[in-house]
């Protein structure tokens, strides 16, 4: 009985455990692939999901409730509350890629394009195909006028997502741009 009980202990603070579902996930890779070779939309699309799933859950369930009332804050325009909320995820879970690239989303809202992009080179630290980030990046770029750092950004988005089409629009969009007038 003394082993028993320990084991049996053991086993229940594991089963009670959060999976960790974040950047870090080994399901993540999996699915990258799947987005990768997806041959149609409807595949690319349920991958695609599947990944934003992944990246948007911390396994902290403290992190995870920060998380999304930033989100919530942000979405109806309370651009103060989610600033505070999301600055405490990002000092509660530093590890987190979504929480940086939530953060960011939200400073570029603000107008603070250079805080935006600090973040989202944090988000893309421990996520190198965040295409999302990649994405943001990119339409910061265009904003700045950076051309080519803008085809940069795009350009990886589409590595990590080949069917992103708003992507994929944006780039098209910087290529045919006229003497580096805005488009």
């Amino acid at each position: 009985m003394r082993i028993v009980a320990p084991v049996l202990i053991a086993a229940l603070l594991w089963t009670a455990t959060p999976a960790r579902a974040d950047q870090t996930d080994p399901q993540i890779n999996f699915l990258f692939h799947q987005l990768a070779e997806a041959p149609d939309a409807a595949q690319a699309s349920r991958a695609e999901a599947g990944i934003l799933r992944v990246l948007s859950q911390s396994g902290s369930p403290t992190a995870d409730l920060l998380l999304s009332r930033g989100t919530e804050a942000m979405n109806r325009g309370d651009f103060d509350a989610a600033l505070t909320t999301l600055t405490s995820l990002v000092k509660l879970a530093p590890s987190f890629a979504e929480a940086w690239n939530r953060r960011a989303t939200l400073l570029f809202l603000m107008g603070n394009l250079e805080a935006s992009i600090v973040d989202i080179h944090k988000a893309l630290t421990l996520e190198p195909r965040h295409f999302g980030a990649w994405s943001g990046l990119g339409q910061i770029y265009i904003i700045m006028n950076r051309r080519e750092d803008a085809i940069r950004a795009f350009s990886r988005a589409l590595a990590a997502h080949p069917r992103l089409t708003g992507a994929r629009a944006y780039l098209d969009a910087v290529r045919r741009m006229d003497g580096g007038r805005d488009i």
